[in-house]
């Protein structure tokens, strides 16, 4: 993926918060730093630039081994060097009150991730800890990226492309450079008409960190939890699921995850059809945690794809759009529902107007047809 390609490698690298980047070269560890801001602007990037530029070991605390964690935060690296502790998500980890014991005691430099600096679980930690804040970068910044990044991979990008996609990433570069890799991977150009698939980006936690944590990590919990935390709609979701699943599992995990991927289905069409959105409590467990478990081998490293269902409904959108429009002037003429002008007097008066058997005047004068729903019917 371009976002662990091209992602920093030194703190000069660092996009925007130069404050920041400077208070960070010069800081004694003499606490620990807790790194807050939203989704997506570089706070895991920001850590791994630090364990580059000061040639440290980095060494992740998670809730499989925080037990044995405060033993390897007080020792040094077997290389000689110092270890960085980093404990990402803090506001995320159970037992919380190890955390701030490891904090107490802990004689390398320690780094803590969080999105959530407001949660109540932290209020400990903000007293031990030194606190540091990164910031949205502006869309100006997250295009300079975006340009670097077409200039390495051979893209040549019309003019308004990147700020479009820059702008619609509402400061989430890891958001810009996943829009960016799923227009242009393969491509020499991309123009304004490739942006069609993108979507509004409102989102707590990205699609691609979700799926990593159903398809690639063995957390049932941080699966489902992964779900709850992301702002797209739960059709949408279970699509990119259904996309990439095949993609990542292997044979005899498929199957079984194919088991839960229809069962939430069902509760997908119930939802839909009686508009009871109680109905998640099932579904949401079902198409994450059910496909999470699913796996007892190995699984496929692969770039995620984007779904073709979504892909071909954009495409196929403008056509959607015209059909419709026919079928509304129409409907009230011909005493017919729009499905059968849709399904039969379409394919007729395709057909007629291809054998001169009525007249584009005619279809203008009888239907008040436009110029575009008169081409659309020419084929």
């Amino acid at each position: 993926m371009w976002t662990q390609k091209y992602k920093p490698r030194r703190l000069d690298e660092i996009v925007g918060n130069p404050k920041l980047i400077q208070s960070l070269r010069e800081y004694q560890w003499k606490r620990p730093l807790l790194i807050y801001g939203p989704p997506g602007i570089g706070k895991s990037a920001l850590v791994n630039a630090i364990v580059k530029e000061f040639n440290l070991d980095l060494v992740e605390i998670t809730d499989e081994n925080i037990d044995n964690a405060r033993a390897t935060a007080q020792t040094g690296s077997i290389f000689g060097r110092r270890r960085l502790i980093l404990i990402d998500h803090v506001d995320q980890i159970k037992n919380i009150g190890e955390v701030t014991e490891i904090l107490k005691e802990t004689k390398n430099p320690t780094v803590l991730i969080t999105s959530d600096f407001g949660s109540r679980r932290l209020g400990t930690i903000k007293r031990i800890c030194e606190k540091a804040q990164m910031r949205r970068p502006t869309s100006k910044s997250i295009k300079k990226i975006l340009q670097n990044i077409c200039y390495k991979e051979g893209v040549s990008p019309e003019e308004g492309v990147l700020e479009r996609i820059a702008e619609n990433a509402g400061g989430d570069i890891r958001s810009a450079i996943n829009d960016l890799e799923t227009i242009a991977k393969g491509k020499k150009s991309v123009s304004i008409k490739d942006l069609e698939i993108m979507e509004r980006r409102d989102r707590s936690i990205d699609i691609y960190n979700a799926l990593n944590h159903i398809l690639i990590k063995r957390d049932f919990e941080g699966a489902i939890r992964s779900i709850r935390d992301l702002d797209e709609q739960p059709q949408d979701i279970l699509l990119w699921i259904d996309e990439n699943m095949p993609r990542v599992y292997r044979r005899g995990d498929i199957e079984r995850a194919y088991r839960y991927i229809s069962k939430a289905d069902i509760f997908l069409g119930r939802i839909i059809n009686r508009q009871y959105w109680g109905f998640l409590r099932y579904l949401i467990p079902l198409m994450s945690g059910g496909v999470n478990i699913s796996k007892s081998e190995g699984v496929n490293f692969t770039m995620y794809k984007f779904p073709s269902y979504i892909i071909k409904m954009s495409q196929t959108k403008r056509e959607r759009a015209i059909k419709k429009s026919i079928g509304k002037k129409l409907s009230p003429l011909l005493h017919v529902s729009g499905r059968i002008i849709d399904w039969e007097y379409i394919p007729l008066f395709r057909t007629l107007l291809k054998n001169g058997k009525i007249s584009r005047l005619d279809l203008i004068d009888r239907y008040g047809l436009s110029e575009d729903e008169i081409e659309y019917l020419g084929g």
